[in-house]
């Protein structure tokens, strides 16, 4: 299976700093990661704790997978670490009381997706010309869209709609969705974005740009429309697609010859050459 994959990170047109983080590394030739983190707190805790929730996910679990755990309890742990990491940072410097971050994990290997998520990032799988968000809104507005009280339009200018009940960092005990595994399929585009992204382009353009265009130049017109559309919050986007496999060339292969090359030229120049009549 191969892959393409490109990711970007954009503070937008109104927040002074960027408190999303974002980060894709390749455990081994079958195995990326990809992350996408925005933060929430003052004093600038709320990148601190995006980028410190990222960078403890990645080291544990990639401790975790030298010791030959699943990627499912690999990515558990992990996302375990990370929030002890951000609430041990939180407790030693006052300032930092109370920053948390949405946490989108996922990992791809042998035709696979899983899946870790808190908060309102979101985690889209794109197949067939159908856009499916595929993780859970945490927020109350989400959870009022779930029951039928809101639609999905209502949501969306809800005054409420980034109000979280869960995010790493908030407390030790949570329940994070962990392992939503998704059978991949060639064409499928995956994508991670924080909700500067999805709050300012509709899941129908969303999956427009994906499907149109390579994901380098997907993810930054979508950044630049994000913008275009207020850019009222940090704008994170991270855009994998599934790569047909190519069949090899079925050429013949090139004869090797080993004994008297000179020989053979001159025997192939007479064969095609016809006499002066």
């Amino acid at each position: 299976m191969r892959i393409d994959y490109f990711g970007k990170s954009d503070k937008g047109r109104v927040r002074k700093t960027n408190e999303d983080h974002f980060a894709i590394e390749k455990i081994n030739p079958d195995e990326y990661l990809f992350v996408v983190a925005d933060g929430m707190g003052g004093h600038r805790a709320g990148d601190v704790a995006s980028k410190l929730g990222t960078l403890s996910f990645l080291k544990h679990y990639k401790k975790c997978r030298k010791k030959k755990y699943a990627i499912f309890n690999s990515m558990n742990r992990a996302l375990l670490k990370a929030n002890t990491a951000i609430l041990d940072k939180a407790d030693a410097d006052p300032e930092k009381r109370g920053m948390g971050t949405t946490f989108s994990a996922m990992v791809i290997s042998d035709s696979k997706a899983h899946m870790v998520h808190v908060g309102d990032s979101r985690i889209y799988l794109v197949r067939n010309d159908t856009i499916e968000q595929v993780t859970t809104d945490h927020t109350f507005v989400g959870k009022m869209v779930e029951e039928g009280r809101l639609s999905e339009e209502e949501a969306r200018e809800h005054p409420q709609k980034n109000i979280l009940y869960m995010s790493l960092g908030a407390r030790k005990a949570f329940e994070p969705e962990i392992d939503m595994q998704l059978d991949l399929e060639e064409n499928d585009i995956l994508i991670i974005c924080s909700d500067g992204l999805s709050n300012m382009v509709e899941d129908k353009v969303l999956k427009e740009y994906a499907v149109s265009y390579d994901p380098k130049k997907a993810v930054e017109e979508l950044i630049n429309l994000a913008n275009d559309n207020g850019g009222q919050d940090n704008i994170t986007l991270l855009i994998t697609r599934v790569e047909p496999n190519r069949e090899p060339d079925k050429t013949e292969p090139i004869p090797i010859i080993k004994k008297k090359p000179f020989s053979f030229i001159r025997k192939f120049i007479k064969k095609n050459t016809t006499e002066e009549p």
